[in-house]
């Protein structure tokens, strides 16, 4: 593709986007009206290779976490911060029905290579890491600040002049070859993609003190307690589906005190508390690709809780396809639904 790209939307999705195709050489513009709503800015950044309550392998973990971590230290590089921490994981079981599951699995070498050993409370696994998603996106942020590749605005809908013959796309007087939409569950990607299947999931984290809690350590019970350093880190998520609203409430506040108690197994103190909504497809899949029937217009979204590990090769999908007019996987294809 001949001609610059607008991303619109600075969060994982966008931030991981602008990165690879700065790094190809593809002319990118990014406009975002700061990280205030951004579900990065409120997500663990776990990447986690043994999923769910049957302990099942994360969609592709032994291909995309290694890809994953290479870009995340590339990324380290290019911008002086730290992203990257290997975590000791822990999947504490929640009943007997889980531990004899877990026990099967263990012993017919199904969880190879990422069970380290099996205890009466846990499932002890390598392979997990947390990505430091809130500096990603400050030092991203200052990069195409300084660079001037960044526009500090909120984009609208009617702002956007959508060609009938495949030319460019203006926006407040500037040309692009192609919008990418990263925006996540904002009114402008329930604009342009309004009918798709997109279920919006609301989470709420808390950052809390408890004695004994370790640096890059987390234990995980369908809640998880990450150790960020000595003594202090985050506990979460909250689910709640179909909500929008980015409040913080009590409610939500008991719950993840009681999870951080039960995790840390004693008293812990709660601090701040926030929240961030997330867009989430039936099948749990990411997607990517262009509209279907308006030229020139792409998506880049919906990744769960699992975007710290999809973000990078889902970003680079999306440089192939700009690059060489590859075609994009279908098992993530914004079509796959309408097919």
């Amino acid at each position: 593709m001949n001609g610059r790209v607008l991303i619109v939307g600075q969060g994982l999705a966008g931030t991981a986007l602008g990165l690879e195709l700065e790094a190809a050489g593809i002319d990118c513009t990014i406009v975002s009206d700061g990280h205030a709503t951004a579900a990065s800015r409120v997500a663990a950044g776990l990447i986690n290779p043994i999923t769910g309550q049957r302990f099942a392998r994360t969609w592709r973990v032994e291909e995309l976490g290694p890809l994953a971590q290479a870009a995340y230290q590339r990324w380290e590089t290019l911008l002086g911060v730290r992203l990257w921490h290997d975590l000791r994981l822990e999947r504490r079981f929640r009943d007997a029905v889980e531990r004899e599951r877990a026990a099967r699995r263990f012993a017919a070498g199904e969880l190879a290579p990422f069970a380290r050993a099996l205890t009466d409370e846990a499932l002890v696994l390598d392979g997990a890491a947390r990505v430091d998603l809130p500096a990603l996106l400050t030092a991203a942020a200052q990069r195409w600040r300084s660079s001037g590749r960044l526009r500090e605005a909120r984009a609208e809908a009617e702002e956007f002049v959508w060609p009938a013959d495949g030319g460019e796309v203006r926006w407040r007087g500037e040309a692009f070859a192609a919008v990418i939409c990263c925006t996540g569950h904002g009114a402008l990607g329930r604009a342009w993609f309004a009918g798709s299947p997109f279920a919006a999931i609301k989470g709420q984290i808390l950052t809390v003190r408890a004695a004994g809690l370790a640096a890059d350590t987390v234990r995980h019970d369908g809640m998880w307690l990450i150790g960020e350093r000595d003594g202090q880190g985050r506990v979460g998520a909250t689910f709640e589906r179909d909500r929008e609203d980015l409040d913080a409430t009590p409610a939500a506040r008991e719950q993840l005190i009681a999870a951080a108690r039960r995790l840390a197994g004693g008293e812990v103190e709660g601090g701040e508390q926030a929240a961030g909504v997330r867009l989430a497809l039936p099948d749990r899949l990411p997607a990517i690709g262009w509209h279907s029937r308006r030229p020139g217009l792409g998506f880049f979204g919906a990744l769960g809780s699992k975007g710290a590990l999809w973000a990078p090769w889902l970003a680079q999908q999306w440089r192939e396809v700009l690059l060489r007019d590859a075609a994009v996987p279908l098992e993530v294809a914004m079509t796959r639904f309408a097919l």
